[in-house]
């Protein structure tokens, strides 16, 4: 059946060391459309039943959150992944060889498969622009979108990028 990974969490301060030059190797939620949204919206519940919160989360829908996550084997090889939710929704990052995809694969599996903690949030598409609050309540997501008005806008670029000051 392949390979069985022990899955931890790590620091801060080990994403920044292990990941840095690593890229995306899959999306945790692979369909699309209305549902996988609110599979993904789910995944940060999950992420939370399985590892805690995560390293940190941001306003910024688009850098939501970030775990790592290391993978060990049976014979203690360590494979680290950055589990995210970023651009395209929650994936999982780390080396592009077929080991780290095989841990990406089992992680993801290990992901979808948990029940969700219940867990409010609240940040924005800069995009839309558009505030959102989104989350899990008694295991079922939701979500809720208001565009924004130009001036909260501003101040919000100010706030998360130092823009227009």
């Amino acid at each position: 059946m392949g390979v069985k990974y022990d899955f931890k969490i790590e620091s801060l301060e080990v994403l920044n060391e292990k990941m840095s030059g690593t890229s995306k190797i899959r999306s945790i939620v692979e369909e699309y459309g209305e549902e996988a949204y609110y599979k993904g919206i789910l995944c940060l519940g999950q992420l939370k039943t399985l590892f805690g919160e995560p390293l940190y989360t941001t306003e910024d829908l688009e850098d939501q959150y970030a775990y790592c996550i290391s993978a060990a084997d049976e014979e203690g090889k360590r494979i680290y992944l950055h589990v995210y939710s970023g651009p395209s929704g929650p994936a999982i990052g780390g080396n592009r060889d077929a080991d780290s995809r095989q841990a990406a694969d089992e992680l993801a599996e290990l992901i979808t498969g948990a029940e969700a903690a219940d867990y409010d949030y609240e940040g924005y598409y800069m995009d839309g622009p558009v505030a959102v609050k989104m989350g899990v309540r008694n295991g079922e997501p939701y979500t809720e979108e208001k565009e924004i008005a130009e001036e909260e806008f501003a101040e919000l670029c100010k706030k998360l990028y130092g823009l227009g000051e």
